[in-house]
């Protein structure tokens, strides 16, 4: 069930919950295989939206590169006139941690060489 390439670990969860469903199969309860498929599914929707919030993540950068001092002041204003949490306006630094963590946990889809 675990395969490394160079060295890195490249199961990924998905991948392991998957094989879990595959292998215990009818050796579990109907409840356990129903929690083993809730999790490939949890574990599907949280890479689907890592995947969307990298593109956000890139666009937001994207977009601020194009803007001058007074246009992130002002984008600024409206997100703390609509009481956006964040001590910056583009939350930037706590999106890129974020990502990074999920990758970490999301598994071998990105590791990089």
């Amino acid at each position: 069930m675990n395969a490394t390439f160079h060295g890195a670990y490249t199961c990924t969860s998905k991948k392991q919950a998957s094989q879990l469903i595959v292998e215990l199969g009818k050796s579990i309860s109907n409840p356990q295989r129903q929690s083993l498929t809730h999790l490939y599914q949890a574990l599907d929707t949280a890479d689907s939206m890592l995947t969307e919030l990298e593109h956000a993540h890139q666009i937001i950068r994207q977009c601020m590169r194009q803007m001058n001092d007074e246009q992130i002041a002002e984008v600024a204003k409206l997100n703390q006139n609509n009481h956006t949490p964040s001590l910056w306006a583009f939350r930037t630094h706590q999106r890129q941690n974020l990502i990074e963590r999920a990758e970490r946990l999301l598994g071998a889809r990105y590791v990089q060489g």
